[in-house]
């Protein structure tokens, strides 16, 4: 759970808005382009239960409000792409300010026809398909892999028109807090038929070497869709991680008290997993239901365990289950207005949210 929920992996299934209506700066004969796009949304987590670990602070609603811009661009071979940011650090250990930051810019070259090369601070290789058999928006399993993250190399490539294939390597990666991760190697195996698509990805962190209390870490994710019919979705999305946590740590340095400097040590080993099953039906062009069944289970939780976490205390002792049901409203192409409800062991009692893209 290093990360925030990938929102923008849910919308992707919705429609890829910042592709279809991304405005044309210029755009040349040969195919070099320049193109400005963005979002602007606003909504939160309503009912917001602050014991779930999940939000910086003890609210019943948790402002969730988001903005994107960019541009991104091509010269012959070369791709190239800055993305700002305006996001509020609601997750936990996060200030709960609205903040500024750049979260993408890379360059990217076409090595060979459907093969591609991209570095700089950019999603890493998994980040794109973690969420893939999950159609609800934001209330659901989250896989945890390391998402976007600077000095990060990454391939991607299509074999066969229906096999996609990514790896990524990043130097010395972060978590969303800003504590060291060590370096990070992330990949995926996708298949991506009419009807059918499955992906399955990996992730293996170095560790920080008592940098912070991330030690190494090993994760397993799977996603598919099926769609049964134009209407009709069926989704599963699953994951295994297993991932060292620091026990304990020595202060060695705290004559500042804003920067008080420790060493973490008794790294042990801790075993997580998680699973849902989601489907989405297609009503009209405008409207969407969507519905999933949630499965989490984090060894802290469990007070048999060597690593039980005592400072979070539960209700639902090692593992927790909840239902999400949703309805997307699409009163244009380039927007979005969702409503979730959740039942069950869920983090908050329901998420709202409207999102404009240009």
């Amino acid at each position: 759970m290093l990360k925030r929920n990938a929102v923008a992996i849910a919308i992707s299934s919705l429609f890829v808005a910042s592709a279809v209506n991304a405005a044309t700066i210029y755009k040349e004969e040969n195919g070099d382009f320049l193109k400005l796009y963005g979002e602007v949304g606003v909504g939160g987590h309503i009912g917001a239960n602050y014991n779930y670990g999940e939000f910086y602070t003890d609210q019943s609603f948790i402002d969730d409000s988001f903005a994107t811009m960019g541009v991104k661009g091509k010269k012959d071979k070369i791709h190239y792409r800055l993305e700002l940011d305006y996001e509020r650090e609601n997750w936990k250990y996060g200030t709960g300010d609205m903040v500024l930051a750049i979260d993408k810019v890379f360059l990217g070259y076409d090595i060979l026809p459907n093969h591609y090369l991209e570095v700089g601070l950019a999603d890493t290789a998994f980040d794109d398909y973690d969420k893939w058999g999950d159609f609800t928006f934001d209330t659901t399993v989250e896989t945890g892999e390391a998402g976007d993250q600077d000095t990060t190399i990454k391939y991607e490539g299509y074999y066969f028109d229906v096999i996609k294939v990514g790896a990524s390597y990043t130097y010395g990666g972060e978590s969303s807090s800003g504590s060291e991760l060590g370096d990070i190697v992330n990949g995926y195996l996708g298949y991506f038929g009419d009807s059918f698509s499955a992906v399955a990805g990996f992730e293996g962190r170095g560790g920080s070497d008592g940098l912070s209390k991330y030690g190494e870490q090993r994760l397993f994710g799977f996603g598919m869709r099926y769609a049964l019919n134009d209407a009709i979705h069926l989704g599963v999305n699953a994951f295994y991680e297993e991932e060292d946590i620091a026990l304990d740590d020595t202060t060695t340095d705290n004559t500042d008290p804003e920067n008080v400097i420790k060493v973490y040590n008794d790294y042990q080993k801790q075993e997580n997993k998680g699973a849902l099953v989601s489907a989405k039906y297609i009503f009209t062009k405008q409207w969407e239901f969507t519905a999933s069944y949630n499965y989490e289970e984090y060894e802290k939780w469990d007070r048999s365990s060597e690593v039980w976490d005592e400072n979070e205390e539960n209700n639902w002792g090692n593992s927790r289950t909840w239902g999400t049901l949703g309805v997307n409203y699409k009163p244009t192409r380039s927007s979005v207005i969702t409503l979730e409800m959740n039942a069950g062991e869920a983090a908050q009692d329901a998420y709202a949210y409207a999102r404009v893209y240009f």
